[in-house]
C-alpha cells in the first residue's frame, strides 16, 4: 500500500506503533470511507477533561529526552501570560495546555482537503480556549466531528470567531479565492461563499500539537498520532483523489507525508512554494480549489 512509502523500514514502523498495532491499522484503513473514521475514533480516546492534552498513545514518545519538545505544565490564560514562555520567541515546545488539532472541518463532507505540518500558535489561543466557552466547545466538537446545527464546519472561517488568529490567518490566505467564488457562484455575496467553502474545506495536520514554530522533527517518525494521520491520507484521501471525489493539497512536508507525485486531484507544493504555502488564484492549490468549484483561475 502507499502508506509503506511513508516509513523507511519495517523495523521503524514496528518501533512506532508495534508490529501488531501497525497491521491492525492497515486492516482497519482498508474499510470504505463511508464507514467509521478510524482517525476520528483514535482521537476520541484523548481525555479533554483537563490539561495537559495529548493522545494517550503519544505520551511515551513526547516524554522522551526529559520531554524537551513539550510544555506539559497545565496553564490557563493567566498562567500563560505570567509564565516565562510569554514573550519568549525562542521557545518552540508544544503547548499541551491547548487542545490538539489533528484535523479541522467536516472530514466526511469536505471535498477539498489541505495537508499541513502542525497547528501554529498565537497568544490568543490561551484566551480563546480558557476564556471563551463557545470557542472551546467548537474545538471539542471539531475533534469529535460533530456538526449538527453548525453553519460553518471549518470553524476558522466562521465570522463568529473573526477575532481569533485562526480566522484572521485563513480568511486572509483564502480571501481572493473566496471573492472569486462569491462572484462566480453567489452573486458577489462574500458571506455565502465563506459559508460554502467552510462546508467543503478540511485540513489534516501531520503533528496535532501547537507550537510557535516547528522544531519537533525527531518526533515525526515516533508518534502514533502521526502514523494514524498518514494512514488516513494514504488509505482514504488518496483513493478519493483518484476517483475525483476529493481534491488534496499538500502544502508542506510532502516527504514526511510519504507523497511524491502529484495527480489530477492531488497538488503537492515543493521548493519555494512551501515557504508561504500561498493559496491565491494563481497558485497550484488555489487553482485546484477553483477547479473544484468549476471556476477558471
Amino acid at each position: 500500500m502507499a502508506i509503506d512509502r511513508a516509513f523507511k523500514t519495517r523495523a521503524t514502523i514496528s518501533s512506532i506503533v508495534g508490529a501488531g498495532n501497525f497491521l491492525r491499522l492497515r486492516r482497519n484503513a482498508r474499510r470504505k470511507s463511508s464507514m467509521r473514521n478510524d482517525l476520528v475514533d483514535f482521537w476520541k480516546r484523548c481525555d479533554l477533561a483537563e490539561p495537559p492534552f495529548a493522545h494517550p498513545d503519544d505520551w511515551q514518545f513526547l516524554r522522551r529526552q526529559n520531554g524537551k519538545h513539550i510544555d506539559a505544565d497545565p496553564k490557563d490564560f493567566d498562567g500563560f501570560v505570567t509564565s516565562p514562555r510569554f514573550g519568549d520567541p525562542s521557545d518552540h515546545r508544544f503547548h499541551l495546555s491547548l487542545l490538539p488539532v489533528p484535523y479541522g472541518g467536516d472530514l466526511a463532507r469536505a471535498d477539498i482537503v489541505i495537508l499541513l505540518l502542525n497547528p501554529g500558535f498565537s497568544y490568543i489561543d490561551y484566551y480563546a480556549e480558557t476564556r471563551v466557552p463557545a470557542f472551546r466547545r467548537r474545538l471539542e466538537k471539531n475533534l469529535a466531528q460533530e456538526f449538527a446545527g453548525v453553519e460553518f464546519p471549518f470553524l476558522w472561517l466562521d465570522p463568529e470567531f473573526c477575532w481569533h488568529s485562526g480566522f484572521i490567518w485563513w480568511e486572509k490566505k483564502l480571501r481572493r479565492l473566496i471573492e472569486k467564488i462569491a462572484e462566480g457562484k453567489f452573486s458577489g455575496r462574500y458571506l455565502y461563499a465563506l459559508r460554502d467553502l467552510s462546508s467543503r474545506l478540511a485540513i489534516v495536520e501531520l503533528v496535532p500539537y501547537h507550537s510557535l514554530s516547528f522544531q519537533g522533527h525527531a518526533l515525526i517518525d515516533c508518534l502514533p498520532s502521526v502514523a494514524q494521520a498518514r494512514c488516513y491520507v494514504h488509505d482514504v484521501l488518496l483513493p478519493a483523489t483518484k476517483t475525483g471525489v476529493k481534491t488534496v493539497i499538500v502544502t508542506r512536508q510532502k516527504d514526511a507525508w510519504g507523497l511524491k507525485d502529484r495527480g489530477e486531484h492531488l497538488e503537492i507544493y515543493s521548493g519555494g512554494q512551501t515557504r508561504g504555502a500561498s493559496l491565491g488564484p494563481g497558485t497550484p492549490g488555489g487553482g485546484a480549489i477553483l477547479k473544484r468549484y468549476g471556476i477558471a483561475g
